[in-house]
């Protein structure tokens, strides 16, 4: 009986043995909650690199799987789903529906050199989707990041089409080039100004040392990883996105007219003792007005082809964008040409994965000097009187009679210049991966950057005014060629024990940049026709005086790196990384040739813990994370340890009246500093993930603490050392910071909606500096001095003048000034000059001497705070989407005024100018000769809280029921509607508060080129 039983159990065992060993086929079609296809849906099997993804009609087939495999079904915003194969019925049938609105926990976000979920980061990464992007008409890759992630701040200088906008992640750390470096599909790239933002799939913001370390040498600033759209498994798929739109200024500076005009400046000079003169009003011209242009277009349109196999896929597509600029429009303005090819192909035993990421782009630019106040056509139209006229009687420009020093008709101006910019870009990357074993991969990718940019310049005869003038036509042209190549061998060793994942990853990068450079000139143009595009140097005199060129060779950089990564997870409750890398530059001298990067960061899930199963009631998912890291910079030039030498001039030998031999000399440029060292950011980070109602409602806290040492600055030395400025690392600066990202998603039947807010709050501070003032010098505006500088003790760039007090409203407040003894014995007023209605500056130090002693820390142009909020929503095909951004704590100098040029015009507050006793404690009287210098001393009456909050985009959309489309051939129709900049909230009177560029130059307005406001009237297509 016993043996039987043996039998019957032997002979279940090898049925279920069997059963569980047999192969399957499964099929099935993936769809949301409203019943629709979903195409591009992830179907893994758990623990394994198998999968497939769902058609264009969310239909799927996955073969050769295991009777008690589980399947995974991912996609990015939905829920992820686990089916397990045993308890299927029909496998030929299996259809799953994903649920919208929640984060997934196992949504997988890039990290250097590879990729990890979500739930398993031990570092601050932030992600911004494709979904973000979509919602906004972004220009530039850089603004889809403004506002939408904590910790990061985008802004501009100007707001001209093309133009660079600055990126600091975490705030300013050295007073050199502060800006991130860009990953771009695994290639470190130059620029991104090449990209369309439209081929964007993802970003991610590398902001702590732990995930910025693995590269090393120029992470310091943190990294930005973009990857662009990929080829999906499915049929082929045509995507159309364009839009057109309309720009107009959002605002205009507040100007005297004509007639308030004559009246200050009549009042001036009575105040100055002077008969007020007669005007020749011949006009009353708005100079804003005459150089705007209204209505100006903007477009973009881009064809996208998506589609393939499992073994070989491909996203290519075309793009145009095309933008006039808001002054100027033949001057200013923009235009984009990109092509990319993304390819990837598999072995038929899936054992070598090859892909290429090719992209092109054709860029023309020009562009007008902007916030400049040294002549450029912004500034000429803040400060150009309005007595000018645009043209004279004669059809001619007009000339001021009272206004000089470069401030001439603007509209003229732009008549004349002719500048353009022409850049081809070659960014191509290919990669090849074998899998040695299921857990072992090598990688090996080489990727390129070439750009060539071709800069023009023509300037034909012309007068605008006595100093602003061209008696002879010219022409400049230059050239240069940019190719940086990068070769990374990467190799990835997965492994599983029970309980513990290890995850180890190392490799090594060689990377060299280099530059060459030719240009030329030549002026008379002798040739006709003559203009713009007959402006070539072989049209001018070819003799050797009034022709020259000359040419050079830029130095190559190189690079060589190594670096390694291990990862430690233990049950998805415990996580550990480290990571090493070391980088050797050209850069440095041989004492300090390597620089070496180490960092650690750990992870505790507490939900994931017994006695924590409490927690679950109210938050599905608690994580506590922690790190520390060293990044480094090597933002200098080549070489700049060793001393070079150059021309120093001519010296005679002998007698230079008889017999004396000139003899040309030679000198170095510099002392040379071979000890010189990387940059070194070491930051520490403390944050915390959470996921509540069923990750419905996200929440993200950081707080961080960045410390940049060794920064490489040019020091100063004895004059009689007779060179330059050597470099050497002499300078401290710290950054520390809290954190706060939300997230919420719901829906309720057709109708979904959610929220994105985050916020941040950052303290920059200078610790240290190497020089004998402790003092580094900022931005120096001509009639104002130096107004931002970097002390010790205080924010990097701070604003640096004199504190004021009103203004003296009579006789006995000015004899009651301050004074001080003079070496005669003498009483001396400290503002000797004043008079009733001028400005009352502070004696800080109570000597009674107005002098440097007494300029103070008059405001920080880094914002203290700034946020981000998006809100959305849908429901039966419409959609609305609302996003915010703002940031304050930080003040902006607003310099837009020429004091050195004659009777400038001027902002409309001087119409409440003080005009007798106690009519007003702000404005100071009309004066021209300013014997106080109430205008031209650098002081807190011309910096002005900066603090704003822009609606930064508004969109109304409509995508068709995908039945009717269907009877079409159509896949997917939306159309929208959308406003960018539609409003700020702001005190700031100058023309775009969203303002700054640079470190301690930064937050200084000298005339700024204003954003617009912005209509827009799109579609998206597919088919």
């Amino acid at each position: 009986m016993k043996r039987l039983k043996l039998f019957f159990v032997s002979l279940l065992l090898c049925s279920v043995t069997s059963l569980f060993g047999q192969t399957l086929s499964v099929s099935g079609k993936v769809t949301d909650q409203q019943g629709s296809a979903i195409p591009g849906v992830n179907i893994t099997v758990k623990g394994t690199v198998k999968g497939v993804i769902t058609d264009v009609d969310g239909n799927y087939t996955i073969n050769d799987v295991l009777a008690n495999d589980i399947l995974v079904y991912s996609f990015i915003g939905m829920a992820t789903q686990e089916v397990q194969l045993a308890n299927v019925s029909n496998a030929q049938a299996l259809n799953v529906v994903l649920e919208s609105g929640n984060i997934s926990l196992d949504e997988v976000v890039a990290v250097g050199y590879g990729t990890r979920k979500k739930s398993s980061l031990t570092a601050a990464i932030s992600s911004v989707g494709t979904e973000d992007i979509e919602k906004t008409q972004n220009l530039r890759v850089e603004q889809a990041l403004q506002g939408r992630t904590a910790g990061v701040t985008v802004t501009s200088s100007s707001a001209q089409p093309g133009a660079g906008m600055s990126v600091r992640i975490r705030g300013a750390g050295t007073n050199g080039n502060s800006d991130p470096l860009y990953i771009v599909d695994g290639l470190p790239v130059g620029g991104i100004d090449y990209l369309n933002p439209g081929d964007i799939a993802s970003i991610e913001i590398l902001k702590d040392a732990a995930s910025s370390s693995i590269y090393g040498a120029r992470g310091a600033n943190g990294v930005v990883l973009i990857s662009t759209k990929k080829g999906k498994a499915q049929a082929f798929t045509v995507t159309y996105d364009g839009y057109h739109s309309i720009q107009n200024p959002e605002r205009k500076l507040s100007l005297l007219d004509a007639d308030q005009y004559v009246l200050f400046y009549n009042e001036a000079q009575l105040n100055d003792g002077v008969r007020p003169m007669d005007f020749n009003r011949r006009a009353n011209t708005d100079w804003q007005d005459e150089i705007y242009n209204n209505n100006a277009p903007m477009m973009n349109h881009s064809v996208t082809l998506n589609g393939g196999t499992e073994r070989a896929k491909i996203s290519t597509g075309i793009s145009y964008f095309g933008q006039e600029g808001l002054i100027a429009p033949d001057n200013s303005n923009y235009g984009r040409i990109t092509a990319r090819v993304n390819a990837e192909t598999k072995s038929h035993n899936d054992k070598l994965r090859t892909g290429t990421s090719l992209y092109y782009s054709n860029i023309e630019s020009s562009g007008i000097d902007v916030n400049n106040i040294y002549g450029g056509p912004l500034a000429s139209a803040y400060n150009l009187d309005p007595l000018t006229p645009v043209r004279d009687e004669n059809g001619e420009f007009g000339v001021s009679d009272y206004v000089s020093q470069g401030i001439t008709n603007p509209v003229g101006k732009m008549e004349y210049l002719h500048s353009q910019t022409r850049t081809d870009k070659f960014v191509g990357n290919m990669f090849a991966e074998y899998s040695i074993l299921d857990n072992l991969k090598f990688k090996s990718s080489y990727g390129i950057d070439l750009a060539y940019v071709t800069w023009e310049n023509y300037n034909p005869v012309y007068k605008l005014s006595p100093s602003d003038y061209n008696l002879v036509d010219d022409v400049q042209k230059s050239m240069t060629r940019y190719f940086n190549h990068n070769w990374e061998n990467v190799i990835t060793y997965d492994l599983e024990l029970d309980r513990h994942s290890f995850n180890v990853v190392a490799g090594s990068t060689i990377l060299e940049e280099t530059s060459h450079s030719l240009w030329g000139s030549g002026v008379d143009i002798v040739k006709t026709p003559k203009g713009p595009d007959y402006a070539y140097i072989d049209n001018t005199l070819s003799d050797k005086e009034t022709r020259n060129s000359s040419g050079g060779m830029g130095v190559p950089n190189r690079l060589v790196s190594f670096f390694s990564r291990v990862n430690y997870d233990y049950n998805e409750k415990y996580f550990f990384s480290a990571t090493f890398r070391a980088d050797g530059s050209s850069r440095f001298g041989p004492d300090n040739k390597y620089g070496y990067f180490p960092s650690f960061s750990g992870g505790w899930v507490l939900t994931n813990e017994d006695f924590a199963s409490s927690l679950k009631t109210i938050a599905n998912f608690v994580k506590l994370r922690a790190s520390w890291g060293q990044n480094g910079s090597n933002h200098i030039g080549n070489f700049v340890y060793v001393s070079n030498i150059s021309d120093a001039g001519s010296y005679v030998i002998g007698n230079p009246l008889t017999s004396g031999i000139s003899n040309q000399g030679l000198a170095p440029n510099t002392i040379p500093t071979p000890d010189i060292r990387w940059e070194t950011s070491e930051q520490t980070d403390i944050g915390l993930d959470a996921h509540f109602l069923d990750s419905k409602f996200t929440f993200t806290f950081d707080y961080y603490n960045k410390l940049t040492k060794d920064l490489l600055l040019a020091v100063k030395i004895p004059g009689h050392y007779g060179s330059n400025s050597p470099i050497d690392n002499a300078a401290e600066v710290r950054n520390r910071g809290y954190e706060f990202e939300f997230a919420y998603n719901d829906n309720a039947g057709e109708f979904s909606w959610g929220a994105n807010a985050n916020i941040s709050f950052n303290e920059n501070e200078v610790t240290y500096i190497g020089n004998d003032e402790k003092v580094l010098a900022g931005a120096t505006v001509q009639t104002y001095g130096l107004v931002t500088r970097a002390e010790e003790g205080e924010p990097l760039g701070y604003f640096w003048g004199y504190e004021t007090d009103g203004l003296f409203q009579n006789q006995t407040d000015v004899d009651n000034q301050p004074v001080s003894v003079n070496e005669n014995g003498d009483i001396v007023k400290m503002l000797p000059h004043a008079q009733p209605g001028d400005v009352r500056f502070v004696d800080q130090n109570g000597d009674g001497i107005l002098d440097d002693n007494d300029k103070i820390n008059l405001g920080n142009s880094n914002p203290v705070y700034f946020y981000g909020l998006s809100l959305f929503a849908d429901w039966k095909g419409f959609d609305v989407s609302v996003f915010m951004q703002g940031a304050g704590g930080h003040q902006i100098a607003n310099l837009s005024r020429r004091l050195d040029a004659g009777l400038t015009n001027l902002p409309a507050t001087m119409l409440n100018r003080w005009t007798g006793e106690n009519s007003t404690n702000s404005e100071p009287r009309a004066s021209i000769e300013d014997p106080n210098k109430n205008y031209s001393r650098f002081s807190d009456r011309y910096v002005v809280d900066g603090d704003y909050l822009r609606i930064k985009n508004v969109q109304l959309g409509y995508t068709f029921n995908k039945k009717t489309l269907s009877r079409l051939k159509i896949e997917h129709l939306k159309l929208y509607v959308a406003a960018q900049n539609l409003y700020t909230f702001t005190d700031y009177p100058g023309v775009d508060v969203e303002f700054g560029s640079g470190t301690i130059n930064s937050g200084v307005d000298t005339g700024t080129y204003p954003q617009a406001r912005t209509f827009t009237v799109g579609m998206n297509l597919r088919f």
